[in-house]
């Protein structure tokens, strides 16, 4: 079978680290368990100059949109995202390829003695235990860009910063925080003070700090934190500005000035004016990263790697009429900023039509803010389906859900359905050819309807590299 190898490889990662092996919990391990991976792998994290991209929103596009830039000025760079959205190793990049799925498979479960030990270690009340997936999975990646020879890399944090495992890189070329809002407040904190304490842990000192935060509460804390760490610190709205001239349902077209260039219509094919700020982000990223590692990011390169950029499952259009919209939007400023999208570019009337009605299908997880992401869609929506993500450990109570949309939109308007392909087929089946369907809510839900469309093994046979 093709790729068996790679399928059992995940298979370990996600049934036996994350299901069966207890984890000691990661506010007393903080970076010690990933640490002790690195070493095992002779510490590649040192080899290469590092954009590190944090924040509560748009850190997978922001960071995608930076290594694309890095890549049309020549820089071989390597991209670490997460979670992934369809096939595991869509968190490992070099260039626009994943990383080789046997060649994933052999590092992964080479590790296993090691894992044991660790795992065996700690019964013995010595060390941290074994290392979680999103531990093991990060290792791998940097591994994998240092044995591909990367320039730089760009790497996004995963949840918070503090206790994250890709905190670990005490030299950086840049770290970026798009913003801070409120999210996994059982972990982070439950102000927005405490959790941009969590978040601007990531800034170590020496490097540049270049941020989209706007908030009152915020931004204080983040030059407080930058000035104790001698780090410069860059801000949209003061040292970086940026005006949209035109945004709509296939791009936007802006104006740019950062520290180091200024920039004229510059295009991105991305949906959505928030796309824009990731943008602003990223260019203004590649650019310090080119500065401190000695290597020219032009005007022609910013261009190029902006043309280049793809997201999937970012307002993704999968077909027409009626148009099926992929959003991974997962907490309350993406839920707001889709449903900002959705009503400035894809709910507008045509000539003398009526509007286009909304069909969401949705799925959100237990531990996410629910009634405030409930709250932003329920706003644009017309019918709703909700479904059940397919992560059953953090799936909850789905009828909570349904009571929250209910009583935005009324008892007629909103259904459950436990299936999320049979929640797609109903959306599809009562909306019109002018209307959208928008499935949302998940990444994991996104990922696993989008394999409708785009079949895993087609991603591994297409977009991965040679072993």
């Amino acid at each position: 079978m093709a790729f068996e190898r790679y399928f059992e490889a995940v298979d370990y990662l996600q049934r036996q680290l994350w299901h069966e092996l207890p984890i000691v919990p990661v506010e007393r391990a903080l970076q010690a368990r990933i640490r002790t991976l690195l070493a095992h792998f002779g510490d590649p994290h040192l080899r290469f100059p590092v954009v590190h991209v944090g924040g509560s929103a748009g850190k997978g596009s922001t960071s995608t949109i930076t290594a694309s830039i890095l890549n049309a000025a020549g820089v071989r760079t390597g991209l670490y995202t997460s979670p992934h959205l369809q096939t595991f190793i869509e968190r490992i990049r070099v260039g626009d390829r994943l990383i080789a799925p046997d060649a994933f498979a052999d590092t992964v479960l080479a590790l296993d003695p090691l894992v044991r030990r660790m795992h065996m270690q700690v019964l013995d009340g010595i060390g941290f235990g074994r290392p979680a997936l999103v531990e093991v999975a990060f290792a791998a990646g940097i591994k994998h860009f240092a044995d591909a020879r990367c320039d730089a890399a760009v790497v996004e944090v995963g949840l918070g910063g503090r206790t994250d495992c890709t905190n670990v890189f005490d030299a950086k070329a840049v770290t970026v925080l798009t913003n801070v809002d409120y999210e996994h407040r059982e972990r982070l904190g439950w102000s927005l003070p405490a959790i941009a304490r969590e978040k601007t842990a990531i800034v170590r000192g020496g490097e540049t700090v270049i941020t989209g935060a706007t908030r009152a509460e915020v931004l204080p804390i983040i030059a407080e934190r930058c000035a104790e760490r001698g780090a410069a610190l860059w801000r949209i709205g003061h040292e970086i500005r940026a005006r949209v001239a035109c945004a709509g349902a296939d791009g936007s077209v802006f104006d740019l000035r950062t520290p180091l260039a200024s920039f004229e219509a510059l295009r991105l094919p991305l949906a959505g004016a928030h796309q824009v700020t990731n943008a602003t982000l990223a260019v203004a990223a590649a650019q310090q990263l080119g500065a401190a590692a000695g290597r020219d990011v032009t005007e022609a390169h910013v261009r190029e790697g902006l043309a280049r950029v793809r997201l999937s499952g970012r307002l993704e259009l999968m077909s027409g009429e009626p148009r099926v919209l992929l959003d991974s939007a997962h907490n309350p400023i993406e839920a707001r900023r889709l449903a900002q999208a959705l009503r400035d570019h894809e709910l507008r009337p045509a000539g003398r039509s009526r509007r286009p009605r909304l069909h969401l299908v949705v799925g959100i997880l237990a531990d996410k803010d629910q009634p405030l992401m409930v709250r932003a869609l329920a706003g644009v929506a017309e019918r709703v389906i909700v479904t059940q993500p397919p992560l059953e450990e953090r799936a909850g109570d789905p009828e909570h859900m349904v009571e929250l949309f209910r009583r935005a939109l009324g008892d007629r308007h909103v259904r459950f359905e436990p299936s999320p392909e049979r929640a797609l087929d109903l959306a599809l089946s009562s909306a019109a050819a002018r209307d959208v369907v928008c499935v949302t809510g998940s990444m994991f839900l996104v990922g696993a309807l989008r394999a409708r469309w785009v079949p895993e093994r087609r991603i591994l046979r297409r977009r991965t590299a040679v072993a």
